[in-house]
């Protein structure tokens, strides 16, 4: 079997006091927009959760996500992948490491980070939509908020450091990695 392609999905936003803002893993459903690999077919709106654990027929893998696009022979599968996943298979590639997921940090203002990895086969991620549950916030005094970033824009306020915190222009995009 070819290798499965790895889609990562990347954010930027202008931070202002945030300290780190991570994406959950676990705990939080994704929403993606995945296109059949060998006909136009897209299905908007999937949702993947690292959580699930689809048994995959005739193979003793699992995946995250398994759908049948209407042309296709087979299923298409498809599975978030951790850091950890992440860094064991691209090991050897200085540059693909690059793009382990991570946090945003002050460092990263306006800049595209890499926060999820997909493994998937049969089907392209096209696109990722950001809920209101997706991220964890902490401020650069240590508080903790839950951004609802569906929005490109989110603001609260740290009452007790009085310090505003925001997000704004928030966008997001998903590349293959070859």
């Amino acid at each position: 079997l070819a290798a499965m392609p790895v889609f990562v999905a990347y954010a930027k936003g202008e931070l202002e006091n945030v300290g780190t803002l991570s994406p959950r893993t676990t705990k939080s459903v994704w929403i993606i927009d995945v296109k059949h690999g060998q006909s136009d077919e897209v299905r908007e709106g999937v949702t993947i959760d690292a959580e699930d654990r689809v048994e995959l027929e005739g193979s003793r893998g699992t995946a995250n996500l398994v759908l049948k696009f209407a042309d296709a022979a087979e299923k298409a599968q498809c599975s978030i992948l951790t850091a950890e996943e992440f860094k064991a298979k691209f090991k050897n590639k200085k540059q693909a490491l690059e793009l382990t997921p991570r946090a945003m940090t002050a460092e990263d203002d306006s800049q595209f980070v890499p926060f999820l990895a997909f493994e998937a086969r049969g089907l392209d991620v096209a696109a990722i939509r950001v809920t209101g549950d997706n991220f964890d916030l902490i401020d650069t005094a240590g508080t903790k908020f839950t951004p609802d970033l569906s929005e490109p824009d989110w603001s609260d306020y740290d009452a007790e450091q009085d310090l505003p915190v925001s997000v704004t222009n928030f966008v997001t995009k998903v590349e293959v990695l070859r």
